[in-house]
């Protein structure tokens, strides 16, 4: 028997904004009045599960609540965005943007600090990847990383833009959170701090930032609803579901989402020919699926004529490199102590007869 936790959350369908390609600071801002459906988000705790969304009431409206970014966040990303290495001409350069969009969850964390190592030691990425990462885990210390928002997300995607070369590198970026069942892409920087990345926001972002060539790995429920609005010659697009199927692994019931595991763990430990990795991921997410009695979350991928050619060239050009070991292993968390356990503990504190 799954025992499961419904958490109640919203989710925001984009607004029809637009704006011409300005850096982030002179961009006029997101307008934050947008539209809100409630819906139901719901985490199996045991199972690792996104389910589906409820169908949602009325329409209302509200603005998104996650921080502005400014202050040390601005500090922070600014810094690390000027760390970035530049590209070098005649050379197929890769450079990473991770986002682990949820605050509360370990595996989409994991999932993207192991991605700073795996790009730097097999996809010669040292010093071409920037993290932005929700966990409290990640906000401090010499290794703290900038929130994702929104913002955030745009700032960094402009910067690298302006880094890369547009026809000659490649943007390798990895998303990993929830996925709501109007496939957005769940953004939680705190207690009562949400927002939602729909298909057309990202799709919008990467065009302002004048992207080329790109791999976006979506790896979150319902991710395959992507695919339509980010699709072009140059662009490789992996989900680790169907638009209208949730993925597994969520929940801290594991060190790493099942996708997460599958792809960059295993797959891209074995080959660095992402059509190959996906092959490989589809098998073995499969086939767990299968053994824990899940219905099929059915990964998905499109892939552009130009930008095959592209990673093509940039394989050429990697060293023959070991696996890189995942570092993080699952450990349950405690669970919170019963009524009984405090009178009990209460009773034994108590001074006196």
């Amino acid at each position: 028997m799954y025992r499961r936790l419904d958490h109640h959350a919203e989710w925001i369908e984009s607004c029809n904004h637009s704006c011409a390609f300005l850096p982030m600071h002179n961009r006029p801002a997101r307008p934050l009045l947008r539209r809100l459906r409630t819906a139901c988000l719901a985490v199996a705790l045991v199972t690792g599960v996104c389910p589906a969304m409820a169908t949602p009431p009325a329409v209302e409206a509200r603005q998104a609540t996650t921080p502005k970014l400014e202050g040390a966040q601005q500090a922070l990303l600014d810094t690390a965005l000027t760390r970035l290495s530049p590209q070098r001409p005649g050379v197929t350069d890769m450079y990473v943007l991770g986002v682990a969009g949820d605050s509360d969850e370990d595996v989409f964390r994991n999932e993207v600090v192991y991605l700073q190592q795996l790009s730097s030691q097999r996809w010669d990425a040292a010093g071409r990847m920037v993290s932005l990462i929700n966990h409290p885990q990640a906000r401090t210390g010499d290794n703290a990383m900038p929130q994702a928002t929104y913002e955030s997300l745009g700032y960094a995607l402009d910067a690298l833009g302006r880094t890369l070369d547009p026809e000659e590198d490649v943007l390798f970026l990895y998303l990993s959170s929830h996925g709501l069942g109007d496939n957005s892409f769940y953004l939680h920087t705190g207690r009562n701090q949400e927002d939602y990345l729909t298909p057309h926001d990202l799709a919008q972002l990467l065009d302002e930032a004048k992207i080329g060539n790109a791999v976006i790995v979506v790896s979150a429920c319902f991710a395959g609803g992507f695919i339509p609005a980010l699709q072009a010659p140059n662009r490789m697009i992996i989900t680790a579901a169907r638009k209208d199927r949730p993925s597994f692994g969520c929940g801290n019931t594991d060190s790493a989402t099942w996708f997460g595991r599958a792809f960059l763990v295993e797959a891209m430990n074995a080959t660095n020919d992402f059509n190959a990795a996906y092959s490989l991921t589809k098998m073995t997410v499969r086939r767990r699926e299968k053994e824990e009695g899940e219905r099929p979350s059915e990964p998905q991928f499109l892939a552009g004529e130009a930008i095959t050619e592209v990673l093509a060239k940039w394989r050429d050009g990697l060293p023959v490199t070991a696996a890189v070991p995942y570092p993080f292993v699952h450990q349950p968390r405690r669970t919170l102590p019963t009524r009984a356990d405090k009178a009990a503990r209460a009773s034994n504190n108590r001074k006196g007869p």
